[in-house]
């Protein structure tokens, strides 16, 4: 089985309607299709289709379209391989045979390959077993997240990885071993293992956690192609659910601390692998369509400090951020205490507000009846002030938080911001606008030719391609003459719809598509006939307008012969798609 049947068999079993209505809730819209607000873009019209007979979907809004395997992509942040393997594990189709083994498959294989040891071990050695349920953990917490333990001796890993087939050189590129006057080792000795896994699910890197007095208390394997630790969240593929229909995150420091929350209710808990979230785990959140977030780190200073760099991302001013003021060091703490859920949930009700934690952070240990505590406090909050957003909501409360605790005025304050802007803090200019459409009458038609032909069934979309080479002659460069082309070499419908994804009139490609008739022989035939008219009165048209720019320089006898016959041509077109 090859990429296209694989495709093919994944769009057998799995409903695109199905699919996206796990991210967009969906109403009917006619027969086999559905309507929603789209999940690309703000708006409160539903503009956003799904269409289940063509296995299409399309915004008339922001132009976003595909299929199946598109709207994974977007939705999910994944490449097209990335969203080929989820939805192929989804619907049960093997991929092994695509050509999937490589540098990346077989550390992915190595790695599910070590969990496997590291859980036997866990289960061979009671005193592992016995410290995380000390710690807490339920039976169940423990195997949902897949907790094993290494065991003290230095290869034990190692001799398991070659019994497996799989060379010390690759336990090196994994992680899993480790390298010391050339000789491999196991890295992860007597301490607990936490798989790391990606969006996908799928095991990446380990966490250990020492069970002695062994530094670090915490160790993760190297980054590797595979895991880059500020691109991942511990617990994400647990939590993605919870998130997605909570509309929020709660987002702790410690692995234990993720999976205590889990146990003890709150399963939209995910856990950084830094000291503070990063934009590319913001941005992970936001693809679980996360509104709100709650930072529950450590109640110590570098807890408090992560909270402040997290609060500062570019990615945060996407969410409505809470600082929690936990009753305990860490969440892990309240899971050995009967009343810990309620405490947790207390802890939450009191979260406060970014405006409210920023502004506590900032005049913590300062006396504001001082004018130089009021200065240090001004300069502390400045930068987040400084909004290049017309009106950003945290700016302009922080503002308001500011002139009524410091006794300012407010034209005193604005007077203040707009001097540090002025020495070197501007705001960043205000992005450009997005690029119009093309939307000239001829890229309009021939996108009208491409999506009659792409909407044809498989069996005949050869035919029909060859149909329309032989009655229509594009221009050189024409996106219907890259699409005949490309066609030509390559006659998959989903990979020519990737393929013209990908151009500056892609969006307007699937709204033709969407609105394509769906009509059987001779219909279609004389639908696409008069459409290939109009097409080639429109070429006509644009070469007709040529002809007389150059007739104005010069009077030449061929010109005006060729302007003639483009007049008569045009009005056979005509002829053609309006009837005698």
């Amino acid at each position: 089985m090859d990429v296209a049947q694989a495709v093919e068999a994944i769009k057998a079993r799995l409903s695109l309607k199905e699919v996206v209505g796990r991210y967009v809730a969906l109403k009917p819209a006619g027969k086999g299709r559905w309507k929603g607000l789209c999940p690309f873009h703000q708006e409160k019209t539903p503009s956003f289709y799904v269409d289940e007979d063509k296995g299409l979907f399309h915004c008339f809004g922001c132009k976003a379209g595909g299929d199946l395997f598109a709207f994974v992509e977007r939705m999910e942040g994944l490449d097209f391989r990335g969203a080929l393997e989820r939805l192929a594990e989804e619907a049960g189709i093997p991929l092994t045979p695509l050509g999937g083994h490589g540098p990346r498959k077989e550390l992915l294989d190595l790695l599910k390959a070590a969990q496997g040891y590291f859980q036997e071990n866990l289960r061979a050695h009671p005193e592992a077993l016995a410290y995380l349920k000390g710690r807490g953990l339920s039976e169940e917490s423990i195997a949902r997240f897949g907790l094993g333990y290494a065991p003290p001796k230095g290869d034990g890993i190692l001799t398991f990885l070659v019994r497996k087939g799989f060379s010390p050189e690759e336990g090196l590129k994994a992680g899993v071993l480790a390298e010391r006057e050339g000789r491999p080792y196991d890295r992860l000795r007597n301490r607990i293992t936490f798989p790391i896994k990606d969006a996908l699910g799928r095991i990446v890197a380990f966490t250990g956690r020492a069970l002695g007095e062994e530094a670090p208390k915490y160790l993760n394997t190297p980054e590797t192609p595979l895991f880059r630790k500020r691109e991942v969240l511990f617990a994400y593929p647990e939590a993605r659910e919870a998130m997605r229909a909570k509309r929020r995150a709660l987002v702790v420091e410690g692995l234990f601390d993720a999976i205590a929350l889990h146990q003890m209710g709150f399963p939209e808990a995910v856990a950084v692998l830094g000291s503070g979230l990063s934009e590319e785990q913001a941005g992970l959140l936001k693809k679980a369509e996360v509104l709100e977030v709650y930072l529950a780190f450590d109640a110590d200073e570098a807890g408090q400090k992560a909270v402040l760099q997290s609060l500062d991302l570019e990615m945060a001013r996407r969410f409505l951020f809470f600082a929690v003021r936990l009753p305990a060091k860490d969440p892990g703490e309240l899971l050995l205490t009967p009343s810990g859920p309620a405490l947790f949930q207390k802890a939450l009700e009191e979260a406060l507000p970014e405006v409210e934690f920023r502004f506590q952070e900032a005049t913590r240990g300062l006396d504001l009846s001082r004018p130089e505590a009021k200065r240090q406090v001004l300069e502390r909050l400045a930068p987040r002030m400084l909004s290049p957003e017309p009106f950003d909501p945290v700016a302009e409360r922080l503002k308001a938080v500011v002139i009524g605790a410091l006794g300012l005025k407010p034209k005193a304050l604005e007077d203040y911001l707009q001097a540090l802007a002025r020495r070197g803090r501007k705001a960043a200019p205000p992005p450009a606008p997005p690029k119009p459409l093309p939307q000239n009458r001829t890229l309009l038609l021939e996108l009208d030719i491409i999506a009659l032909a792409l909407s044809v069934p498989e069996e005949r979309f050869v035919e029909t391609v060859r149909f329309i080479a032989d009655r229509v002659w594009p221009p050189e460069g024409s996106l219907l003459g890259e699409f005949l082309e490309n066609a030509r070499k390559d006659p998959q419908r989903d990979h020519l719809r990737r393929v013209l994804s990908q151009k500056e009139a892609g969006g307007l490609l699937f709204e033709r598509l969407l609105l394509a008739p769906t009509l059987e022989d001779p219909k279609r035939k004389e639908v696409l006939e008069k459409t290939l008219a109009r097409l080639r009165e429109a070429y006509y048209t644009e070469r007709l307008e040529e002809v007389k720019a150059l007739l104005k320089e010069t009077a030449s006898t061929d010109l005006l012969k060729e302007y003639q016959e483009l007049r008569a041509a045009i009005e056979a077109e005509r002829r053609i798609y309006r009837g005698p």
